[in-house]
Order: structure tokens, then C-alpha cells, then sequence
């Protein structure tokens, strides 16, 4: 009697089965949460309670263990500024948190600080900066002066989170955009600033050929510029500068990213990072540091990472700003080191022969491969908690990122606690317009069974077991969809297509196993994005019993019957 136990990032599965001669019988099966981190003694103590469980329910005693090598993923949402193209000809003054412009307009002016003010008037249009040691009713007082003395002030940039006090103290008609990084920022560069009013879209600067004209930046540049400007669309207010030459590496104690190219590893920060990600296969990330990440903040090697910046889901969804939070990115990484003593472990606990006998990858591959009628030239795709494996006969691909990092986005997008995220992520949900009346996704106003309750009229609400769990009063139900489908797509089914870049041809078909194929909406998102590539997406169904889910904890069994 064989255990094959899968201690998963969010889940662990166990699959119990009499195995004799080469055949495999399955006996029984069950999942429950991961405790804690995954290969932490807590996980291992809840899967070693999982199958006592299971032998309590089945009336039987697994005589072994077997296991897969454990890597645990970190998946958590970080405050990064948005991504700029690395070598792009311009760089973005504003901080990612920024929120509060203040005035209208767009203007193009040489930087001034506002020391300056007090030399001679020059001529031509100037974009004064305050940094954070001037007192914003000083800072009011010289700017207004200046105008009065004949300066041409078209802009202010502060450094702190003070553009509407300075606003309401200066000649109207000058826009002001504060929260923004001085640093680095010479005396005479030239500053794009833009300002419209609250519920407006952009008309100027996010237009790549109007940017590049108010810069003066070279026609070469101009699709480097357009992938810039399709991060200022929606944003609260735009700031913008010439970069004075490429970008040099983080310092000593910045966050980074260590990327290996063509065989040489530099070191980017995280934003630059960013735009590498999405097109690179997996495995161009060999360590990370981030602040904001406990097991990160002070370095770690990784074999992938992925990072899904929000502001790319509020895009794919088409939302107005302001509607959703879209600040962070959504950051997932994988531990290079496995968990080394993860089945002496389990042993000492359960108190029975255990070993660790393959990668998760090969036995999700061995379980998924018992689905009936699986077309040969298949690979096989499980997706996970913390990982998408990607695994034909001769190649597996591990990437960081799957179903937590959709978790994860839901619970920042929404502001609403992991748990429920992880509920309302998974089904359509409904909009009760009154105690009787409900407005369905898909635009049908239908009656309740039973009256809704006070708190959920006005809201937009999932159906959960216990009734309406209402979780967001600013969407409307097709709105809802439109951004889930959006966060699944630029999550996880964006980073299989990044995984399959790393096979030499498509496959006949891409077969999903693992937790993630049971969500009816991933399997259309993935296959959304593999439309161009000639390759059907399906989901396994392990045993011809178990559905996508328990597949490597099947193929653990599998592989120990096979020698």
C-alpha cells in the first residue's frame, strides 16, 4: 500500500493505491490546505495528518511513502514603479503610489528648481521642482512671485504628496504633479508634465508621437517609446524626462533582479526587470532582492520569477481608473534550493519508509499521461499554486507563478483579504439591485430565491455556501468579468505562452492538469492565448477518475510501480 503525497503551495493531495507486480490500484484519495510555507515542518505535519485521515476513513496502514522534490514559491504583491523598457529613451518621474495631481493642462519646459527663481528671468517655459525641504507655503509664495516677475512657469513637480495645497495657492491654469523622484533630475532637462481633470482620459502625452515630439526624441526610438506610453493611458497624472544615457545597475542595497542573457547575468531593477520577464522563457532570473518581501529583503537565488505588474490588469479589462486598485505588482518566485530533508521528516512523523522519488514536473507528467485517448505528441501542463511545469518527453520548463499569483492579484485589485480572493476568483457572480432582484454577468436581471440581506443590496456579491458574500460595491457584474478574465490572462495564461517559447515546435495538444485546470475560465484563457499557435488545449483527467487534480500525486504512485 502506496502513498504518493503531493505537498503543494496551497494544497496538498494524497493519492493512496495497492500497488502489486507493476499495477496500480487506486484505493483512496483527499486534499486539504498547505500549512504555512510549503517543505516547512507545518506542511509536512498537515500532510502527515491528511493521511491519517484518509487511513481512518479507508480502514487501511500505508505500508510507504513516496514524494516529490519539494521547491516552494513566494507569491506576494510588491510596490514597484511601472515597468520601463530597458534602453528607452525616457524615464517616468512619478512614483507608483502618486495619486493627488492638481490643476489641468500639459506643458513641456526646461527643469528648474525652484532655487532658481530667485536669478534673472530667462526666457522660455520652465517646470519648476520643489523638493521635500521646501515648506509648501514657501513654496506657493516664490512660484507666484516668479509669475509676477515675468517667469514662465508652465509646471511644477513636488517632491511630496502636496500638488493640490500648492495649487490652491498659485496662479490657476499651472498643473502640478507631485509624489515625484528629483533624483538625478539636472537643472535644464526637459520635463513633459500632464494634468487632466478627474474622469477625463488623456489626449497628449500618452500619444507616442506627441511625446516624442515635445522631447525632441529621435524617430529611431519610437516603438520604445509607444511601449512607455501604453503605461501613462489611465494613469492620475504623467511626468516625464529625458534618461540621460542607459541605465546603470541598482546599487548595492536596491532591489533588483539578476537576469542571465546570452550567457551574461547583469543586474536590473525590478521595473526594468519587468518587461524582460514577459518575454524571456523561464529561467532568465537567477536571484532577487525585494524590500517588500520578507524572503527576499535581503537576496535570494531563484531558478524563475514572474512578475504581473496590476496596472497591466486594469488595461486588459478596459476599467476607468480609480475603479479597481492599481498600484504593485504581483510577485512570484522560485527557490532555487529544494527542501533537503522534506521525507526524513515525514517519516520521523509518520513513522513509515519515505523517499523522495522524482521531480514534480516528471510525476505530474506520469499522472497526467493516465488520462484515456490522450493524443500522442501531447505535453502536459500543471498548474499549480506556485508553479506551471511544463513537461514534453524530453524537455520540463518550471516557472514561478500560477494559481496564488491569480489569488494574490484579486485580493490587491479588489482590496479584499486573501480568502476571500481566493472564493470569489473562482465563478461568475451577481450585482442585487434590491431584496428580489439580481443582475447576472451576463446581463440578465433574474429573482432571488430568497431575499438578499441589507448588506448585500448595492453590492456585487459571489454565491458561497452559507448565501450572498457581497465583496465590492464600486463593479458592475460585467466589469467583474472583464477583470477576472483579465487577471487570469495576464497571470497565468501569459506565462504558459512564456513557457511554451522555450520548446523547439508546439505540441499536438497541451494538456492541463494540477488545482488550476478545474477553473472553466483558465482553460479559455490559455487557450485564447496560444491562438496563433497551432495546438489544442484540453484538461486531463488522471486515473480516468480523478479529473485534472491529484496528478502528481498519481504519477508519485505510478513512477514507484514502474521500478
Amino acid at each position: 500500500m502506496v502513498a504518493g503525497i503531493d505537498v503543494g503551495n496551497h494544497t496538498t493531495e494524497i493519492v493512496v493505491a495497492r500497488v502489486f507486480a507493476g499495477s496500480v490500484e487506486p484505493i483512496c484519495h483527499g486534499q486539504a490546505p498547505t500549512r504555512g510555507r510549503k517543505g516547512s515542518r507545518d506542511s509536512l505535519a498537515g500532510a502527515a495528518a491528511l493521511l491519517r485521515k484518509l487511513e481512518v476513513q479507508a480502514q487501511l496502514r500505508v505500508d510507504e511513502i513516496v514524494l516529490s522534490a519539494l521547491r516552494p514559491v513566494d507569491t506576494a504583491t510588491a510596490p514597484l514603479p511601472p515597468p520601463t523598457p530597458p534602453h528607452c529613451p525616457v524615464r517616468s518621474l512619478r512614483r507608483p503610489s502618486a495619486s493627488t495631481p492638481a490643476g489641468t493642462g500639459s506643458a513641456v519646459g526646461a527643469h528648474l528648481p525652484i532655487a532658481g527663481l530667485a536669478d534673472p528671468v530667462s526666457a522660455g517655459p520652465v517646470v519648476v521642482s520643489v523638493d521635500a525641504t521646501v515648506d509648501f507655503e514657501v513654496a506657493a509664495q516664490r512660484i507666484t512671485e516668479a509669475v509676477e516677475r515675468g517667469w514662465q512657469i508652465v509646471g511644477v513637480i513636488a517632491e511630496r504628496d502636496e500638488a493640490v495645497l500648492i495649487a490652491n495657492r498659485i496662479p490657476g491654469g499651472i498643473p502640478v504633479v507631485d509624489e515625484v523622484d528629483l533624483a538625478g533630475l539636472r537643472c535644464g532637462a526637459p520635463v513633459a508634465i500632464e494634468v487632466v481633470a478627474e474622469g477625463r482620459s488623456y489626449r497628449a502625452l500618452a500619444d507616442p508621437i506627441a511625446l516624442s515630439a515635445a522631447l525632441e526624441v529621435d524617430h529611431e526610438h519610437i516603438h520604445r517609446i509607444a511601449e512607455f506610453t501604453r503605461e501613462l493611458a489611465d494613469s492620475p497624472a504623467i511626468a516625464v524626462t529625458l534618461r540621460d544615457g542607459d541605465p546603470g545597475p541598482p546599487a548595492a542595497d536596491d532591489d533588483y533582479a539578476e537576469c542571465r542573457i546570452d550567457g551574461v547575468v547583469r543586474r536590473y531593477s525590478p521595473a526594468e526587470a519587468e518587461s524582460l520577464l514577459r518575454v524571456r522563457p523561464p529561467g532568465t532570473v537567477v536571484a532577487v532582492r525585494l524590500g517588500a518581501l520578507p524572503s527576499a529583503a535581503h537576496g535570494i537565488a531563484v531558478d524563475d520569477a514572474y512578475f504581473t505588474n496590476l496596472r497591466a490588469i486594469d488595461d486588459g479589462a478596459w476599467l476607468r481608473r480609480g475603479v479597481v486598485e492599481t498600484t504593485g505588482t504581483v510577485v512570484a518566485l522560485l527557490a532555487a534550493d529544494e527542501v533537503a530533508d522534506a521525507a526524513a521528516t515525514l517519516q520521523e512523523m509518520c513513522d513509515r519508509p519515505t523517499r523522495t522519488i522524482a521531480s514534480e514536473p516528471r510525476a505530474a507528467a506520469r499522472g497526467a499521461h493516465t488520462t484515456p485517448h490522450l493524443p500522442p505528441g501531447s505535453i502536459v501542463c500543471d498548474i499549480g499554486g506556485g508553479t506551471i511545469d511544463v513537461i514534453s518527453p524530453d524537455q520540463e520548463v518550471v516557472a514561478a507563478g500560477a494559481g496564488e499569483a491569480i489569488t494574490t492579484a484579486v485580493a490587491a485589485t479588489l482590496g479584499v483579504p486573501r480568502a476571500l480572493a481566493e472564493q470569489v476568483k473562482r465563478s461568475p457572480a451577481i450585482r442585487v439591485e434590491g431584496p428580489h432582484i439580481a443582475h447576472e454577468e451576463d446581463g440578465r436581471r433574474v429573482f432571488l430565491d430568497s431575499p438578499a440581506p441589507p448588506e448585500a443590496i448595492g453590492r456585487l456579491c459571489t454565491r458561497g455556501s452559507a448565501g450572498l458574500v457581497p465583496f465590492s460595491n464600486r463593479l458592475a457584474a460585467e466589469e467583474w468579468r472583464s477583470l477576472r478574465l483579465a487577471v487570469k490572462q495576464q497571470t497565468v495564461a501569459a506565462n504558459i505562452a512564456r513557457c511554451l517559447r522555450a520548446f523547439d515546435k508546439p505540441p499536438v495538444a497541451l494538456v492541463l492538469a494540477g488545482g488550476g485546470a478545474l477553473d472553466d475560465e483558465l482553460l479559455r484563457t490559455v487557450g485564447e492565448s496560444l491562438r496563433n499557435v497551432p495546438v489544442a488545449v484540453g484538461r486531463a483527467d488522471v486515473d480516468g477518475v480523478h479529473g485534472p487534480r491529484y496528478a502528481v500525486a498519481s504519477g508519485l504512485v505510478h513512477l514507484y510501480a514502474d521500478g
